[in-house]
């Protein structure tokens, strides 16, 4: 393989990854998910960078300690990504160190070749003849595993069939081609390792394919941001009417538009749209969104989002009093009834009617055996 053009390829990935990283980083001051990207695309640079000085035959074990504790929990990048993504309400990063636990785990090797440095220069010569000490083995067997497993359960939480048209979530089918392609990516980089295929398809492959997937994600993730914030923004209640002190309406107008509210409610069941928003409503009754907003917290004493809550538990209640004939989990009844995931579900149904929605069904169930 011409070594010119190895490092040439790589050079461009490291360079093109570091541009999105930095970019990243600089953006998630108020988006939070930002960081986790760039979190994500720094391993896979430090991974890279690793993989070509050994290539080049110049291999530096402070490179290797880098690539590798920074790709030990690619997993828990990939999870804190999703969920960043999935809740723009949250301003400020939120770190769960469970999911960091491989990456504590590489201690004892560093530990080990401080001790003894003959650890980190026959880790280097093995590496640079395509071959990993155990320990190697063991911690690129922890980054197949966790990753590939982060993945899937990733799937499985978020891939849910919808059984009304009306509940496809935009913010789903994002995820899930994210989700899909990564997992691809990385089932055709991590295979041939675990198959002990020729080390220069790895080194070839995240450079290539890595860099052109991840460039992707940088700007479809950005692009599409705002798709994650709208229901954020419409979650925000009003504290005050100062901010409708300019609108002029007689009483008739606002009870006209309540009326309205009411009546496409009833008939479109709107609210069963995942990605319902104010705008949509906007679009839908042809009256500016200040004024919706300003007639659903004067006239239904309420928030844009706690009224379409309201109506979704409305639902929910009703496919919970009929769970034992339609065979509908409460998870399945919640993405039914509009919601996006569960956590919001059983919160929302807490609030409104003092229970979770399990000791709900089991009032029920006694109030019927009872009567």
């Amino acid at each position: 393989m011409n070594e010119k053009l190895v490092l040439i390829i790589s050079s461009s990935a490291i360079l093109n990854l570091s541009i999105i990283t930095i970019l990243s980083w600089v953006k998630s001051k108020d988006k939070p998910a930002n960081f986790w990207l760039g979190c994500m695309f720094f391993a896979s640079t430090a991974a890279i960078l690793d993989n070509t000085f050994i290539f080049a035959k110049s291999g530096n074990i402070l490179l290797y300690y880098l690539g590798l504790a920074s790709n030990l929990s690619f997993g828990g990048l990939i999870i804190s990504v999703v969920e960043s993504f999935l809740h723009p309400e949250r301003k400020t990063i939120k770190f769960n160190w469970k999911l960091f636990i491989p990456t504590y785990t590489f201690l004892p090797f560093i530990i080990l070749c401080i001790i003894e440095p003959l650890w980190a220069t026959r880790t280097i010569q093995f590496a640079e003849t395509g071959r990993m000490t155990i320990f190697g083995i063991i911690y690129n067997l922890i980054i197949v595993c966790y990753s590939l497993g982060s993945n899937i359960y990733l799937l499985s939480k978020h891939s849910q069939i919808r059984l009304r048209p009306e509940s496809k979530n935009k913010q789903m089918i994002l995820i899930n081609e994210f989700l899909w392609t990564m997992m691809i990516l990385q089932s055709m980089a991590f295979f041939p390792f675990l198959l002990n295929m020729d080390i220069q398809y790895v080194i070839l492959y995240m450079p290539i394919f890595g860099q052109i997937f991840f460039i992707y994600v940088f700007f479809r993730m950005t692009y599409s941001m705002k798709l994650f914030e709208v229901q954020a923004i419409s979650q925000v209640p009003v504290e005050n009417a100062v901010k409708y002190a300019a609108l002029k309406l007689d009483d008739q107008k606002v009870e006209d538009i309540r009326l309205q509210i009411i009546e496409l409610m009833e008939k479109k069941k709107s609210y069963l749209n995942m990605d319902y928003t104010l705008s949509e409503m906007s679009k839908e009754l042809k009256i500016l969104p200040n004024l919706l907003s300003m007639v659903i917290n004067s006239r239904l004493n309420c928030c844009f989002n706690e009224y379409i809550n309201t109506l979704r538990i409305q639902t929910a209640i009703g496919l919970l009093n009929k769970a034992g004939k339609n065979n509908l989990t409460i998870e399945a009844i919640a993405y039914e009834s509009g919601f996006n995931n569960r956590t919001s579900f059983y919160k929302a149904f807490k609030k409104q009617t003092g229970k979770l929605p399990k000791e709900y069904l089991q009032k029920e169930k006694e109030r019927k055996d009872v009567v």
